[in-house]
């Protein structure tokens, strides 16, 4: 590292938290405005007035969440011919690591979507380790994140990006002392600091990160216990003299536990931090968010219905005039079952001379067309409209699908904002799998069958596509109804067919009926080496004998067997002299074994086609007898 002192990064790293905080509280206001509205919570009405929520920005985050909720496929291309076979594999890789048992990539999308209705930008931070190998993505709150407030629109431009709120128990720092992450006299010494500390409390605006549990009347205040000594980080990469460095470190304690260049943390030293924003803006990181457009109709719309309840009660409860000669007690005005009113009224007098009720008009007429026309308005500018919520009109498929695809481009532009921010992270994803990876025999599903990902396949130049799952889906059904329509051409035109490879066609016509690559092979192994049980105990054979230990012999083994094990040791860079001895041996071992069952299997064939020619056809067999069920099912 160099000759800075860690005192004078930590100094300034606080400086840099502070300056954000400052910075981005005025719109964290708003954004508590908009998180309110979400939870339906309103203050208290005053006595005899009406203050009732209503689920307008709910039902619009819900059903945009509905509409973009398409998972996000990343492909890795070649960059030149000879790395097509690498860039297939490093894609399965990708698709291995985001399955939700895993680093659930996809999870992590939605939800920074979701919380970029209220802020306006959504962060993404993946986190990768290499004991045991992971690559996980997370979504940041926006009450978490820190970045610098004159940076700009792309976050990794920044001068400083980093998040509040990373917990590490006792038990966690002395791991990370023990793996070399953290400076052990570091965590020594703060670990003596927070000795009585087992609760669990928030830095930075923690006021209005509180406030949103309390809207769904939750009190993490009262209920922070934890049970064991827990701390509170910040991690931030910061740039000093133009040298990039991360640092670790609690805020609160003015205390760090790892300082070091971003290069001995980060592979190439991107930063772990991806940011987009749902409204561009060239100039600032912070931007509108939808719910900000969507608020003020809220408001006013609560404020209509509130107003009709109280003009209903006003309606129920009307003030009354009353003539204090003729009523003579004027407490029996007041409501009562049954009850009786005594009035002095001379002969011929109507009772309209000692009573008059001051009637309120009825407004429910115009506050139901001023909701209407407040719903219409909104969802035809940001596209949530009947339909999308489910409760289209429509009765035509036709005019249906074409409302679905009105919302779906309206939220397209979104899609268009983000898409580039999953290019960086698959950028950092291939990064992280050349630094983390296990050194051999980190298989990936590739074409139909499992093959080893090699570091040095990841190290190529690739280039990477973004696509959305939906749009993928739709583009799909186009090309495969393109590709139907030209191989229904060829196989009516024999002077076509002629000239095409039979396995080709074969191949393309199970896929259009979406066989796997898996069944495909089944399907086109006319010599039995698609034996997936067999290939299996070949392959647990092979990962026994490099764990040193000796299998048993198979006796079912055939020439694809023997040859599975062998191509392997021949094909496997990283083994050893000894490893590849053994893995050979145990191959030739088989090859009488495997001799003998290829023979015994022609003759068994050879014997089953002449029978076949002489016996009847099997008569097709009429429903067997059956019991009749009862109950239902």
């Amino acid at each position: 590292m160099p000759n800075i002192k860690t005192d004078d990064i930590l100094q300034t790293a606080e400086k840099q938290v502070d300056a954000c905080l400052l910075y981005r509280q005025s719109r964290l206001d708003e954004i508590k405005k908009s998180e309110d509205a979400y939870f339906c919570k309103t203050k208290p009405a005053l006595k005899g007035r009406f203050n009732i929520p209503l689920p307008i920005a709910e039902g619009f985050v819900e059903t945009s969440m509905s509409k973009i909720d398409d998972q996000i496929k990343v492909v890795f291309k070649r960059g030149r011919e000879a790395t097509l076979k690498a860039a297939k594999k490093i894609t399965a890789a990708w698709e291995k690591d985001s399955a939700p048992d895993r680093g659930d990539f996809n999870g992590a999308d939605l939800d920074a979507k979701k919380l970029a209705h209220f802020s306006g930008f959504g962060t993404l931070k993946l986190v990768a380790g290499s004991t045991p190998y992971f690559q996980k993505l997370v979504a940041v709150d926006y009450y978490d994140l820190i970045f610098e407030p004159h940076g700009g629109r792309d976050l990794d431009d920044h001068l400083f990006k980093g998040q509040l709120n990373i917990f590490k128990t006792k038990e966690q720092l002395i791991q990370g002392v023990k793996a070399g992450w953290y400076d052990k006299s570091q965590v020594t010494t703060y670990l003596i600091k927070i000795n009585q500390k087992d609760t669990k409390t928030f830095q930075g605006q923690q006021e209005e990160k509180y406030q949103r549990y309390s809207a769904m009347n939750l009190n993490p205040k009262n209920y922070n216990f934890v049970g064991t000594v827990v701390g509170n980080f910040t991690e931030l990469i910061t740039r000093i003299d133009d040298e990039d460095y991360y640092i670790l470190f609690d805020k609160e304690n003015k205390h760090w536990i790892k300082i070091a260049p971003v290069e001995e943390v980060f592979p190439k030293g991107f930063s772990p931090y991806v940011a987009w924003q749902t409204e561009r803006s060239p100039i600032s990181f912070l931007c509108r968010a939808p719910l900000d457009s969507v608020r003020p109709v809220y408001e006013a719309m609560r404020l209509l219905l509130n107003q009709n309840l109280d003009n209903i009660q006003k309606r129920n409860w009307d003030m009354v005039l009353f003539n204090a000669k003729k009523i003579i007690n004027p407490s029996q005005l007041e409501y009562r079952p049954h009850g009786l009113i005594s009035v002095k009224l001379k002969d011929g007098e109507s009772m309209a001379s000692a009573y008059a009720k001051m009637e309120t008009p009825d407004t429910s007429t115009i506050t139901i067309n001023l909701l209407q026309w407040f719903s219409n308005f909104t969802g035809q500018q940001k596209g949530v409209t009947p339909g999308a919520q489910g409760v289209a009109e429509e009765e035509t498929l036709g005019i249906y699908y074409g409302n679905m695809q009105q919302v779906a481009d309206r939220f397209g532009l979104i899609n268009k904002f983000y898409a580039q921010s999953h290019v960086k992270v698959a950028q950092r994803y291939k990064a992280n799998l050349g630094k983390f990876m296990p050194p051999r025999d980190y298989m990936v599903k590739f074409v139909g069958l499992e093959e080893a990902l090699t570091k040095d396949e990841v190290a190529e130049d690739m280039e990477v596509q973004v696509i959305s799952s939906a749009t993928e889906a739709k583009n799909s059904l186009v090309v495969s109804q393109k590709k139907q329509g030209a191989l229904t051409t060829v196989l009516n035109k024999p002077e076509l067919l002629a000239q095409t490879n039979p396995k080709f066609i074969l191949e393309e016509v199970l896929r259009n009926g979406e066989y796997a690559e898996e069944e495909i092979k089944a399907f086109t192994d006319k010599e039995g080496s698609h034996d997936s049980i067999l290939m299996s105990e070949a392959a647990k054979a092979i990962e026994d004998i490099l764990m040193g230990k000796t299998p048993k012999l198979n006796r079912g083994a055939n020439l694809n067997y023997v040859k599975k094990i062998r191509n392997y040791a021949v094909e496997e860079e990283n083994l050893t002299d000894k490893e590849f001895v053994d893995l050979m041996s145990f191959a030739m071992q088989h090859l009488e074994i495997a001799q003998k069952n290829e023979m015994e299997e022609q003759m068994f064939t050879a014997k089953q086609q002449p029978l076949a020619s002489v016996l009847p056809p099997t008569p097709v067999a009429g429903p067997s007898p059956t019991l009749v069920p009862t109950g239902t099912i």
